[in-house]
């Protein structure tokens, strides 16, 4: 059907979050779905504003408030099953990376008995969900997989639209909640911090980041406030929460200048196990991983990193499973 309705973020209008509905026709006359007929709706240029979850992947993971989403393509067989790499260069895979990088909601809805069988289909609206974080695997057929984080999120329309959403950070010049009064530019900075830095302190990255006194184990550049004080970044190397559930030890904290933490965590760095950093995207070794003699990291961790970019890894010769 040709798009009546132009994309937009955030929860239809007169839906409520549990509304049932039985045809995609139904989908897009509510204006919940757009696509119709198709799983996905967006586009790399404007971002995904809508996806219908089916189960149509044997990797896809549903707990709830968090969704572990495969991206589109691959050729599934009947179990979900990938049997050719996914490439981020389709659309809607790439209009899911729009999501992450601008902290666009998407709308989530559920499909059952949506894939065959003798069952009457039912779609249920289950709400916005952000586009939390994406990431590269390999699939059962050693085929390369893209998978996106989706959480849920309880915040009105208006508020995801100005990026006003509290987070768990180092310090509340990192979070967010208070947008009244803030030019255009100043909430689209509110809404990146809110998104896509997500900083969390720990006892353990605290001790990390005093052992390397606040200076970046990558750059070695160091981030001086006006007080002369050191400013730096725990980051875990094998990600916590679903599906990664990485350790909040120090054998998995690097401590990172802002720059190198969002490049570390977006794939752009990857360290082998010989401790060298490797610009991802130029293919370039650009140092060694600076570790203090009282810091055990484990190499194990780096592994899972590059497991988690594993287009990446795989073409500079740093695939951890060959």
């Amino acid at each position: 059907m040709p798009g009546g309705w132009k994309i937009y973020f955030g929860h239809p209008p007169n839906v409520a979050v549990g509304a049932t509905f039985t045809s995609h026709r139904e989908l897009y006359d509510n204006k919940l779905h757009r696509a119709y007929g198709k799983g996905i709706a967006g586009n790399r240029h404007t971002g995904v504003d809508s996806i219908v979850a089916s189960g149509g992947y044997a990797d896809d993971e549903d707990h709830g408030d968090v969704i572990v989403y495969t991206a589109e393509g691959g050729h599934p067989d009947k179990e979900g099953h990938i049997h050719s790499d996914q490439s981020l260069s389709v659309t809607t895979n790439a209009g899911l990376v729009v999501n992450v990088r601008e902290g666009l909601p998407l709308r989530v809805i559920e499909g059952t008995a949506v894939r065959g069988g003798g069952k009457k289909k039912q779609y249920t609206y289950r709400g916005l969900f952000r586009v939390e974080d994406y990431w590269s695997k390999k699939s059962r057929y050693g085929c390369i997989l893209w998978q996106f984080r989706l959480v849920q999120t309880a915040a009105e329309p208006e508020t995801l639209a100005t990026g006003a959403e509290s987070v768990d950070a180092e310090s509340s010049a990192v979070g967010v909640t208070d947008v009244g009064g803030l030019t255009e530019l100043e909430k689209q900075a509110a809404r990146f911090v809110t998104t896509q830095r997500r900083v969390r302190s720990t006892q353990h990255t605290r001790a990390v980041k005093e052992l390397y006194g606040g200076l970046c184990q990558l750059c070695r550049i160091p981030v001086t406030l006006g007080d002369g004080v050191h400013y730096s970044e725990g980051a875990h190397v094998q990600a916590l929460g679903r599906p990664h559930l990485g350790p909040d030890v120090p054998e998995n904290i690097l401590c990172l200048c802002p720059n190198c933490h969002v490049l570390f965590d977006n794939g752009a760095r990857l360290v082998s196990d010989e401790l060298r950093v490797v610009d991802a995207l130029s293919g370039q070794v650009i140092g060694d991983l600076y570790v203090h003699a009282r810091h055990n990291l484990e190499v194990r961790y780096l592994r899972q990193h590059r497991a988690r970019w594993i287009d990446r890894s795989r073409a500079l010769g740093l695939d951890p499973n060959p």
